[in-house]
């Protein structure tokens, strides 16, 4: 199945240019009382499963990138930590079990453009969801997201490689697509020497959802899920359409919603 962002080609620069943190004592208390395995979707390198892990919550890790998933698996190693890894398209998983809590961080649903798309990942998701569990799904607030879609160039990173001489510059320049409701971003890395020559360059193309209150509403109701609390940061303060930053959503199934068919989808089938 086509995907709209190749993580893979700076998997192995990740973890230099990602060092954001805020949602982990969130998730950490999330997961706190859960005894059972818990499922974490689009986990990449492990930016939130490691620490889960360290604080000994069982975990069910999936994402579409072999690549991210092999960084995470050489992290997994250093730390002596096991966890059950699978490479799947959320839009296609199939795990043949239902978990007690499910995780989709990291605004990462916004990476499924299509409203089809999308509605397809979250029956998906709600027939991995038992009937008495959470699945917490998290957005950022379009109010807040899209002024700073203005076409600017900025720099996003620009720190030294671990384990290396070389120092990793990343550039960021987004644009909001009205039309399409989608910000269209190009990601530029510098990878410098010591002395500050140039020694490679990659680009990363990036796509995402501008996703509001009502329509992602409208589309989890469709799939089946009811909302138990929706809060506008990771302090847990009530969501604002005006102020708050996030949308992040605590769901469950609604007992009124009859199991929902999964769609057939062709190869063809893309998030672009």
């Amino acid at each position: 199945m086509a995907r709209n962002i190749d993580f893979g080609t700076v998997a192995d620069l990740y973890d230099v240019y990602v060092h954001w943190n805020t949602d982990i004592p969130f998730f950490l208390e999330a997961c706190a009382k859960v005894d059972d395995e818990v499922l974490e979707l689009m986990c990449g390198t492990g930016r939130l499963s490691i620490p889960l892990l360290e604080r000994g919550i069982k975990l069910c890790c999936v994402d579409y990138s072999s690549n991210m998933l092999a960084v995470l698996q050489c992290k997994l190693q250093q730390r002596n930590l096991a966890v059950d890894l699978h490479e799947a398209d959320v839009r296609e998983l199939k795990l043949d079990r239902t978990f007690p809590l499910i995780l989709l961080p990291f605004h990462s649903i916004a990476e499924i453009l299509t409203p089809s798309d999308r509605h397809q990942a979250l029956i998906r998701i709600r027939n991995h969801l038992a009937l008495d569990g959470r699945f917490i799904v998290t957005l950022h607030n379009p109010a807040f997201q899209i002024p700073r879609l203005d076409g600017e160039r900025r720099l996003i990173c620009d720190r030294p490689i671990p384990d290396s001489s070389a120092h990793l510059r990343v550039w960021s320049t987004a644009n909001y697509d009205a039309d399409l409701h989608q910000g269209i971003a190009l990601q530029e890395y510098e990878i410098c020497s010591s002395d500050s020559q140039l020694l490679e360059q990659r680009e990363l193309s990036l796509r995402f959802a501008i996703i509001d209150r009502p329509t992602f509403q409208n589309e989890l109701e469709s799939a089946g899920f009811r909302a138990r609390n929706l809060w506008g940061d990771y302090s847990r303060n009530p969501f604002d359409p005006e102020r708050s930053p996030y949308m992040i959503w605590e769901l469950e199934c609604d007992r009124n919603v009859m199991c929902i068919p999964e769609v057939s989808r062709s190869p063809q089938s893309a998030m672009d």
